[in-house]
């Protein structure tokens, strides 16, 4: 569960993205606890077609298994399609943490993105954020890290910290 509370006046906007950190319950399944990205006053960026997006910060931290994850999604050639506007987007890095987020395959689509690859974008018809070309196969949406896993054939550690 996503929430986001924006409030646009003139003087301020306010923005919090909660997501489920894991941890064991009595019967030894996963369960959420805390918000993964959360800022209270974060930039905002307003571009042409009236959008305004917000920059967060991601407040999650990787774990031996998001950084072996991200490793492993590099050598196999898959590709994580977003934009810097888009909360979902934001919402997969967070499920890495913030040291694994910065390693990720990661193609920005905004036009006015950092590093825009926006007709590398139009050329894959990516219609969609946050959206993952994994071995041929197009993945749209925010994924738990075990599907992305089992999506790549990864065999290591499956002991993420977070869930959607």
């Amino acid at each position: 569960m996503m929430a986001i509370a924006i409030t646009i006046s003139s003087v301020s906007v306010g923005v919090s993205v909660q997501a489920k950190p894991l941890t064991a319950n009595n019967e030894g399944s996963a369960m959420p606890l805390a918000p993964l990205v959360a800022n209270s006053s974060p930039p905002i960026r307003r571009y042409g077609s009236g959008h305004v997006a917000i920059d967060t910060k991601i407040e999650t931290v990787s774990g031996d298994a998001e950084v072996a994850l991200v490793e492993h999604l590099v050598k196999s050639g898959a590709v994580f399609y977003g934009a810097y506007w888009c909360s979902h987007c934001q919402k997969q890095k967070a499920l890495f943490g913030a040291t694994a987020a910065t390693k990720l395959p990661y193609i920005e689509c905004a036009k006015d993105g950092e590093n825009s690859q926006r007709e590398l974008c139009k050329q894959k018809k990516i219609q969609m954020f946050p959206t993952w070309v994994i071995n041929g196969q197009i993945l749209p949406g925010t994924r738990e890290l075990k599907d992305i896993a089992k999506a790549t054939g990864y065999n290591g550690p499956m002991n993420f910290k977070y869930r959607k």
